[in-house]
């Protein structure tokens, strides 16, 4: 589903109901806390709250080594569908790339239709540090590498150049 479709039926819902009261709210937050955390998709997980009607259940999660976000996007995914199982109705989105991944979904926990908003975004795993070099070893250079060349073009660069046999 597209980001277009999923907030259209959001605003739907949002339109005809009411938000879930607190009770609702802190057991799906509950279910998703813990779901996130036994994944093994996240070193790091933290959830809110907020008033935001679009955004009621917000988290922001910090992949393991190894997991690309939209890896994680596929997990939370599978992972969703056994949180919102005793929902009366749900829609999720999740967009993602190597850099980022962002999971919206909307349920409604009664028959009179109150709703929980869910808003979660993940982030790779954090870069390790470079590795300093050590002052006391000059640092290398193309000219050092066999077959290097020292001669070096207007950008730095060593001059590109190639030869076509005919």
């Amino acid at each position: 589903m597209d980001t277009a479709s999923f907030q259209k039926l959001r605003l739907a819902v949002q339109e005809n109901a009411n938000p879930a009261d607190d009770r609702y709210v802190t057991a799906l937050q509950g279910a998703l806390d813990q779901g996130l955390r036994g994944s093994r998709l996240f070193a790091e997980v933290e959830l809110g709250r907020t008033d935001d009607v679009d955004r009621m259940v917000i988290g922001i999660c910090r992949c393991v080594d190894d997991v690309a976000p939209w890896e994680a996007g596929v997990g939370i995914e599978r992972m969703w569908g056994v949180v919102a199982m005793d929902t009366r109705w749900e829609i999720h989105h999740v967009s993602s790339n190597d850099s980022y991944m962002e999971f919206e979904a909307a349920v409604t926990m009664d028959d009179s239709g109150r709703y929980i908003t869910v808003n979660l975004v993940a982030e790779p795993a954090r870069v390790a540090h470079p590795v300093e070099a050590d002052a006391d070893q000059p640092a290398s250079t193309l000219a050092d590498r066999p077959g290097g060349s020292s001669a070096a073009g207007p950008d730095g660069l060593p001059p590109r150049t190639a030869t076509i046999d005919a």
